[in-house]
């Protein structure tokens, strides 16, 4: 009598442990599934931010990589030799006053690269004759600059003449009908593309407000 007894409280405490133990299972199952969840998340979530920081670098360093490029492609100046410098304005006014003697209606005034060249020499500032195509390409004791002042070339492929007033644009030169004043910025000029300007370089010393450089150096010693 008390044997069966025994074995149905064993086989109630084999069922309840059974029951235990499965609730137990399904409590850890529950817990890996909420703990693991935020953490699924937190590491989508730090994906997108390490994707969206580095969009950010590549974007920043495409910007830094086209600044580079703009630097690097930027024109520098050309540098002035030692001992050289460029005509003042008032130096290219006076070769500019030089253009009366060349006022030739007859057409027998020179060619336009020889004209300009004659009035140079004729002003003090000889240098080995060019054509207008070599004077163009950039050639002889000139230097491209971006404004013209009063005695600077200005240059075509195939024409020069010299600045006479930039701010009527106006230039002195030859043509097939003689020598004449003109607008750089007229259709017809316009037509022959844009133009360069170059402005002589000089040797000579710089002058002085009241007189050569020289002349300020003996006043210094007095």
């Amino acid at each position: 009598m008390r044997k069966p007894i025994l074995f149905s409280l064993l086989g109630c405490a084999a069922a309840l442990a059974g029951l235990v133990s499965l609730v137990e299972s399904g409590q850890a199952q529950l817990k890996t599934q909420i703990i693991g969840e935020p953490t699924q998340t937190t590491g989508r979530l730090a994906s997108r931010q390490n994707q969206s920081a580095h969009a950010t670098s590549q974007q920043a360093a495409g910007q830094n990589a086209q600044t580079t490029g703009q630097n690097a492609k930027a024109p520098r100046p050309p540098a002035i030799q030692p001992g050289f410098r460029l005509l003042t304005l008032q130096e290219g006014r006076a070769i500019a006053q030089g253009i009366a003697w060349a006022d030739d209606e007859e057409g027998l005034a020179p060619d336009c690269s020889h004209l300009v060249h004659k009035l140079y020499e004729q002003a003090g500032y000889p240098y080995p004759y060019a054509s207008s195509l070599d004077l163009y390409r950039g050639t002889g004791p000139f230097l491209r600059v971006r404004y013209a002042h009063p005695g600077d070339l200005v240059v075509w492929r195939g024409h020069v003449g010299m600045v006479v007033n930039p701010k009527e644009h106006s230039f002195f030169s030859t043509t097939s009908s003689g020598t004449r004043i003109e607008n750089y910025r007229s259709a017809y000029w316009r037509g022959r593309g844009y133009p360069h300007f170059f402005r002589y370089l000089t040797q000579s010393p710089r002058e002085a407000s009241g007189g050569t450089t020289e002349a300020a150096s003996r006043q210094a010693h007095h």
